[in-house]
């Protein structure tokens, strides 16, 4: 009795080791590869920022466009070139 119950014990500290084992690769294949620590310089690279432009209302309609957008087809569009 005792035997099966070392042996169940046992099996459960290994599934949850491998569980454990698994969720470790997955965050360092979604990071990128090695952790921070290992990389030369200690540090993780810095994510780069995304590109954004500054939007302004458009004096006919009042929709926010971009500048140097493309006209909306209205005759009075002010985005026409």
């Amino acid at each position: 009795m005792l035997a099966k119950l070392v042996v169940l014990v046992g099996l459960v500290v290994l599934v949850w080791k491998a569980y454990q084992w698994g969720a470790l690769a997955q965050r360092r294949k979604m990071a990128g590869g090695a952790p921070a620590a290992s990389r030369p310089g200690g540090r993780a690279p810095r994510a780069t920022e995304p590109a954004a432009e500054d939007l302004h209302a458009c004096a006919i309609c009042g929709a926010y466009v971009a500048r140097g957008s493309t006209p909306c087809g209205k005759p009075e569009c002010p985005q026409r070139r």
